[in-house]
């Protein structure tokens, strides 16, 4: 007799993931400002640099100039991370941690940036490879839709929501869980859904404030005389979006992990839409 075993879903409410990340964010803003500086400044001087030098053409290059601002960003939301997830495990009163002993801390934290830096690295390619082939060919005249396309597209939709999970890798490494194990938990293609839940909860929000600032910057930037194509201009708005992308990828990093703590705890919590 063969018995079949059930996939366990690994799911969590990310309404309340989210609101835990904004929370902390909220709460320790002070001390993460603070603590951010070195990765923030890497992060606008790294970005500025393209804008001066001209390379914002060469897409595919990007990541790695930027890589040394990866590596400081990595390490400082690994750590921001697991100082998050203490604090929310001491709040809880938790009868037995779930994280990595302390002495294995700094190991992970390690990992956890390394694992990072090269999820950038492949962004960095796969967007680069996208934007430059589009730019390859500007002026191609577009082919009408057909049923093979609107498949194939359906495909690679479906494929990118399955695939979403392997972005988050670092977050259970900094918690001192195997790899193996992360994938293992979290098999089921619908374990992506929170996931892809709580990260529009961050990226909604974070981009409807750069569109806001944006706006704002280039309203001051005609008053004072600087156009849309002068390098002032552009380094400002470069500043923008360094300060955005990483309150975004602080953000969503600490509502997933916050998710994924409480899987590997056994809540099994179910985000209640109703």
């Amino acid at each position: 007799m063969t018995i079949k075993r059930k996939i366990a879903v690994a799911s969590f409410d990310f309404v309340e993931s989210a609101s835990h990340a904004y929370r902390f964010l909220w709460v320790q803003r002070s001390a993460i400002l603070r603590f951010s500086a070195m990765a923030l400044a890497i992060k606008i001087l790294s970005l500025i640099a393209l804008v001066v030098f001209g390379l914002q053409e060469f897409s595919l290059r990007q990541g790695l100039y930027l890589l040394p601002s990866f590596f400081i960003e990595g390490w400082a939301i690994a750590t921001l991370v697991i100082m998050a997830l203490h604090e929310h495990e001491a709040r809880s009163e938790t009868r037995k941690s779930i994280l990595a002993p302390g002495k294995d801390t700094a190991r992970n934290i390690k990992a956890a940036m390394i694992v990072y830096v090269l999820t950038k690295l492949m962004l960095s390619f796969v967007v680069g490879s996208v934007y430059g082939d589009q730019q390859a060919a500007p002026e191609a005249a577009a082919s009408e839709p057909s049923m093979q396309s609107f498949f194939m597209a359906l495909v690679i939709i479906a494929f990118m929501i399955w695939a979403f999970r392997f972005l988050w890798i670092y977050i259970p490494v900094v918690m001192g869980r195997s790899v193996r194990e992360y994938l293992a938990r979290f098999r089921a293609y619908s374990d992506s859904f929170p996931m892809l839940g709580v990260w529009i909860l961050c990226f909604v929000p974070a981009m409807i404030a750069l569109k806001v600032l944006a706006e704002m910057f280039g309203g001051v930037m005609n008053i004072l005389g600087f156009g849309s194509e002068t390098i002032v201009f552009e380094s400002g708005l470069a500043m923008i979006q360094a300060l955005a992308d990483y309150l975004l990828s602080l953000l969503s990093s600490l509502a997933v992990a916050y998710g994924m703590y409480s899987v590997f705890n056994n809540e099994n919590k179910k985000t209640e839409i109703w």
